[in-house]
């Protein structure tokens, strides 16, 4: 089985570099390259943006019609930072914008820290019928619906908060391909690090995987199984480092309690399951299913290339968990361990990217074992355990 197909696959790092050279993607701010992921673009907010009535798609209206109806407010982006409130709807501007040839399209998503930040957001095109999604050979501008849920956080011109990937033909290995896969590679690992086969999982439509919940191992040790957010505080700049965990999240610990996740609450876990991808091969999770229960297990959905191998360098214990976004929707909720919740489909690339995942710069969420937070929470126990550390860095 060929893992790489230029005519069935997600462009590579490289593709995007010639695609910014040649015209086909554009920017009104000069690109950088901490941008470009091995299969993805990192998309910037621009300097201005609007307060919506609601969530619309354009269509055939257009979105300078539509924000003439539904637009309360416009409002400058100053580089100071502004402060979006939670659960309030705003739609900006992107930086970047695209004309795509009629083989390619573009395909959107949360970044992770955006995801595990718990805010929303939603790629619209000029005359989009669907959210998230550049259809072939697009041409115009981009924007982003965002809408904070459990933090207000402040944002800049220039801040990436949705990344972007293109694709041509149907990039989605078949039951069949990714069986061959984990049989020959070492793609999913157990909670104990040894190599998860075929007949190890549920793979009928995607690789089915869960929740790391574990119990209370002695009356010494109470690992951490997640983290649940709390309300009412301050804004979370999306620059800031070093923020104090203790006075934004809740930890959980691992106790004889069950796990019951309550409406409206923002949780964050890891899954029981480890993910090491090869060079040729990345992935994205499924949307919400019904048949998981009443709960919304990820914002982000894609992985790159690359993803769980540390300094870019494959081995066998080399992989990394899957952190879910979790929250519970109308009703309470019980999730216990090993508890299937989600499930990832994986993608081949055209060509093997240049640079794989976390191997250059690093990643916050590169190899990550634990049940890790966003990039601008402290990962110091020293610092989390004392409020006076707390950093807020805008006025």
């Amino acid at each position: 089985m060929s893992l790489t197909d230029p005519m069935n696959g997600v462009y590579p790092s490289q593709w995007i570099r010639q695609a910014i050279a040649n015209g086909t993607i554009l920017a009104d701010q000069p690109f950088v390259d901490s941008q470009i992921q091995p299969n993805s673009l990192d998309l910037r907010i621009a300097s201005e943006g609007h307060r919506i009535q609601c969530s619309f798609l354009p269509g055939q209206e257009g979105m300078s019609a539509k924000l003439e109806k539904y637009s309360w407010y416009s409002f400058k982006v100053p580089e100071a930072g502004i402060v979006l409130e939670r659960n309030q709807i705003y739609l900006f501007p992107l930086c970047e914008s695209l004309r795509l040839t009629s083989e390619v399209k573009g395909c959107a998503n949360p970044k992770s820290t955006t995801g595990r930040l718990d805010v929303f957001t939603r790629l619209v095109t000029e005359y989009g019928t669907s959210f998230d999604e550049a259809p072939y050979g697009y041409t115009g501008r981009l924007y982003l619906e965002v809408v904070p849920r459990s933090f207000a956080v402040c944002v800049r011109p220039g801040d990436t908060l949705s990344q972007i990937r293109f694709q041509i033909g149907n990039p989605r290995l078949n039951p069949v391909e990714t069986i061959e896969l984990l049989n020959s590679q070492h793609l999913i690992l157990d909670y104990d690090q040894r190599t998860m086969r075929s007949e190890d999982l549920d793979v009928q439509n995607g690789i089915v995987l869960s929740i790391h919940l574990p119990r209370k191992i002695d009356q010494q040790r109470q690992p951490t199984i997640g983290f649940q957010a709390l309300k009412n505080v301050p804004p979370v700049d999306l620059r800031a480092r070093g923020l104090s965990r203790r006075r934004y999240w809740n930890r959980m610990f691992a106790d004889s309690k069950p796990v019951i996740l309550e409406p409206d609450e923002f949780y964050i876990f890891r899954s029981r399951e480890l993910v090491c991808l090869p060079p040729q091969i990345c992935a994205e999770m499924v949307a919400f299913e019904a048949s998981s229960g009443e709960v919304r297990t990820h914002y982000a959905g894609f992985f790159d290339t690359g993803f769980g191998y540390r300094n870019g360098l494959s081995s066998d214990t080399t992989a990394a968990g899957v952190v879910l976004e979790v929250r519970s929707r109308d009703v309470p909720f019980l999730i216990e361990d090993g508890q299937p919740l989600f499930r990832i489909h994986l993608l081949r690339c055209t060509e093997e990217p240049d640079a794989l995942y976390g191997a250059s710069s690093g990643s916050n969420y590169q190899s990550q074992r634990d049940v890790r937070l966003s990039k601008q929470f402290s990962t110091s126990t020293e610092i989390d355990e004392d409020e006076g550390q707390t950093r807020f860095e805008f006025d």
